[in-house]
């Protein structure tokens, strides 16, 4: 199963904004993580627990503390062609719950979550629950 589904409108923000416009673009998305972009390309990525943990708890000032401080560079990606398996396997390898989608040319285009995909293998999980409760005829093999 292609990561396809994953193309949406990106929630991003620039390095030189400060934590509180993140922390706002956050709660306003939605979303708990930030792309950080350069000319469309993902550079890095800033998470919700990045300015909890390495901004607030260290005493910076979220009006002034700027995003690029607190922004993991070279993000591990995944392309829009991989599949799902690829982005369980380099979240695990990498111990990370999200992962920018790119495009064939490496401009960030979506991103998966641990949550998405946990969501999306339910669904798989329940569908095969659902054809092992359905009553099979007496005559088929389980």
């Amino acid at each position: 199963m292609s990561l396809a589904r994953f193309k949406c409108p990106l929630a991003t923000i620039a390095a030189d904004q400060t934590v509180v416009v993140a922390a706002r673009a956050m709660r306003d998305r939605g979303v708990g993580s930030l792309l950080v972009l350069r000319e469309g390309r993902p550079i890095g990525i800033v998470t919700d627990r990045d300015l909890v943990v390495r901004a607030v708890a260290e005493g910076r000032d979220p009006a002034t503390a700027k995003v690029g401080s607190f922004t993991t560079y070279d993000p591990v990606t995944v392309s829009v062609a991989d599949g799902i398996e690829t982005a369980i396997s380099r979240m695990r390898r990498h111990g990370v719950r999200r992962l920018p989608v790119v495009d064939e040319q490496g401009v960030g285009v979506g991103m998966v979550t641990a949550d998405d995909l946990l969501v999306l293998l339910g669904g798989e999980i329940a569908g095969i629950c659902e054809g092992i409760e359905t009553p099979s005829d007496a005559g088929d093999a389980r």
